[in-house]
């Protein structure tokens, strides 16, 4: 039954794969690869990774969807294969042959599925499955060892994230701010806008009011209980983000704005990394290594070093779901109002 259920996730899964490449509508494209994300969630959660499945549902499946539909709305197409497209096709065939097998000589250098002797498993696993309640008062190992173990990699990743969010931002608007001055210099030059229509369902608005507070609620429980259960900041910022996106997709462009503004984006997308970096550094003038928690007992009350690396965690996790709450809100509106913050979806 197991097995009869994996050889038909994988399919559908290798299926989608191929659509999404041939298909040669993009938002057919898009869809696929939703559905291809979905799959891939289905697939991690039977392999027992819940926190990995819970973050491919959220992106992947979720607000990483949302934005392409945006990108597509805010572009037009042109069609750039008319001259020499057989050559091009033929190239970017050999591109893609030459990379596979690139990738399936490195896959024959890694351990095999389970292996019970790999590096990671003997050096590694073992460790912080044996230490890290005792270490850390935390149950979900996958918390503590994002959180804490290794949390200079947790950091960057937030990094990453608001550089998405600042790098996006700051391309859309050079752009609108070239595309009027061309304007101004060119009378014949015209402002091209995304469609926008302000949505006059009530169904739509008032399952969207019913839905958000519930989608909020929920996110964060996830990031509060992330110790204890599958999730943490980043899948709960995800969800709160996509609170947001969906009163803006139900609404209008000023409904969105007038819950959190440009600059109020801005603001708070900088206050979550200063939040994770600011706990480092108290840890270190605390006389302790940047990220140490177990100093932070010297500042919190009633704690030990083993509880204060909890509570530190859960400051952690706060500051990685505010950054990536806003930036995931602050990305689609950059991208549904093509940089203009004016109109959208």
């Amino acid at each position: 039954m197991i097995l009869g259920f994996d050889i038909i996730s994988l399919s559908l899964i290798l299926l989608c794969a191929v659509l999404a490449l041939f298909i040669r509508d993009l938002m057919g494209s898009v869809i696929v690869f939703g559905a291809y994300s979905f799959l891939m969630c289905v697939v991690w959660a039977c392999n027992g990774a819940i926190d990995v499945a819970f973050t491919e549902a959220t992106v992947g499946a979720g607000v990483g969807t949302v934005f392409l539909v945006s990108t597509i709305y805010s572009t037009t197409r042109i069609d750039t294969f008319k001259k020499n497209r057989l050559l091009k096709q033929l190239f970017m065939f050999a591109v893609v042959c030459v990379v596979g097998v690139l990738l399936l000589k490195t896959v024959t250098d890694l351990p095999q599925w389970g292996d019970a002797g790999s590096p990671a498993n003997t050096h590694l696993s073992a460790y912080y499955i044996e230490n890290s309640i005792d270490q850390t008062h935390v149950p979900n190992v996958v918390t503590s060892v994002l959180a804490d173990y290794r949390g200079f990699d947790t950091m960057f990743e937030t990094c990453v994230v608001f550089v998405a969010f600042i790098g996006i931002f700051s391309l859309l608007r050079i752009r609108k701010s070239k595309t009027k001055k061309a304007a101004t210099t060119s009378p014949t030059t015209e402002l091209t806008s995304p469609p926008h229509q302000e949505v006059d369902s009530l169904i739509i608005k008032t399952a969207s009011h019913l839905m958000v507070p519930f989608m909020q609620l929920f996110a964060l429980y996830v990031v509060a209980h992330g110790h204890y259960s599958p999730g943490g900041g980043f899948q709960g910022g995800v969800i709160l983000g996509a609170s947001l996106i969906l009163l803006a997709v139900s609404y209008n462009f000023k409904k969105a704005l007038s819950i959190l503004s440009e600059k109020k984006i801005i603001l708070l997308v900088s206050l979550g990394v200063l939040i994770y970096a600011g706990i480092g550094v108290i840890c270190f003038f605390l006389g302790g290594n940047f990220l140490d928690y177990s100093v932070l007992h010297k500042i919190l009350p009633a704690t030990d070093t083993i509880m204060a690396r909890s509570h530190a965690m859960l400051g952690v996790e706060i500051g990685v779901a505010l950054t990536v709450m806003v930036s995931m809100y602050g990305i689609y509106l950059s991208l549904s109002s093509n940089g203009r913050f004016d109109k959208g979806l």
